[in-house]
């Protein structure tokens, strides 16, 4: 039964990751005490008498509590936006590094979250999306969503973690593209990013292959974060990103105007042509004229609404 022990023991770690449960509440769930499943997790000396029903108890617990599947954000229309994006992706799957960039209304994380969520339905995902926030972004606390987003197994250090991701990335036939999106807040956590280069360079040396293509992403303020402050650290990711270096805007007006009617279905030109003007915006880089998918989508759901 050991093998039937060990089986649990992943699987909850895993679940761990993924859905970001501790052991306290765990314990709360499965019907256990603190100290019991700490020990069961962590290999500690654990009586053979109740070990193997322990294991059984977690397993049932695990079927009957799956973790949910992501969802899609919603219907995505291509662009020329959207078109680019998917290009960059592609090479960022393939193991490149890169940036993107581009001012609010320009579909990026919408297109980005669209594809990772995408990928999560599949075994063995080539786009983990993960949304970047402005306080608590150490290394450890990065390390564990790669991890969960891989199904890696459970660690609490970073070391840990680390070796946890390359044994997953070991498993894997491909490579897959890591997108940080929102990735402006990260310009005060250095070390995480410098972590994360680790990481990187660790699984192309072990692998002898790009384990982990990197898509840095978010808005004007994201090329900031690899200016002049620590150059031991930013010359080594500038190296790397600025060769895949991507700004896009946000749709034109014949593509905003074919989204409104795929939501809306016939509107008058008039009232199309409205709304485009409404929505419209000029991008303070190119001076190009582009239409704000946020203000669309706003525009879109409040006439639904009322249909």
């Amino acid at each position: 039964m050991i093998a039937t022990r060990e089986e649990a023991r992943r699987e909850l770690r895993v679940y761990m990751v993924r859905s970001g449960m501790g052991i306290p509440q765990l314990a709360e769930e499965i019907g256990s005490s603190y100290r019991t499943l700490t020990q069961w997790v962590s290999h500690a000396q654990f009586g053979t008498s109740d070990g193997d029903p322990f294991a059984a108890r977690v397993i049932t617990w695990l079927r009957a509590n799956p973790l949910p599947c992501p969802e899609l954000p919603g219907r995505l229309y291509e662009t020329r936006a959207t078109r680019e994006m998917d290009s960059l992706l592609e090479k960022i799957s393939d193991g490149a590094w890169g940036i993107l960039s581009g001012p609010s209304g320009s579909q990026k994380s919408f297109l980005l979250e669209y594809r990772g969520a995408d990928a999560a339905l599949g075994a063995e995902p080539r786009v983990i999306y993960l949304r970047m926030s402005p306080s608590g972004m150490t290394p450890a606390v990065l390390l564990r969503r790669v991890a969960a987003a891989m199904g890696a197994g459970y660690a609490m250090s970073v070391e840990g973690l680390r070796q946890s991701i390359l044994l997953a990335l070991r498993r894997r036939r491909r490579s897959f593209a890591l997108v940080l999106d929102e990735a402006d807040h990260l310009y005060k956590w250095l070390d995480t990013l410098e972590t994360l280069r680790e990481l990187g360079d660790l699984a192309r040396a072990r692998l002898g292959r790009a384990g982990i293509g990197i898509l840095v992403a978010g808005n004007e303020r994201v090329w900031k974060i690899f200016e002049d402050r620590r150059s031991t650290y930013l010359e080594k990711w500038r190296a790397r990103i600025e060769d895949e270096g991507l700004r896009v805007i946000g749709p034109s007006a014949q593509e905003a105007a074919q989204m409104l009617t795929g939501e809306l279905g016939e509107l008058k030109q008039a009232t199309i042509d409205g709304i485009v003007e409404a929505c419209a915006a000029q991008d303070p880089e190119s001076n190009r004229l582009y239409v704000n998918a946020h203000r669309l989508w706003k525009v879109i759901s409040k006439r639904r609404k009322k249909q």
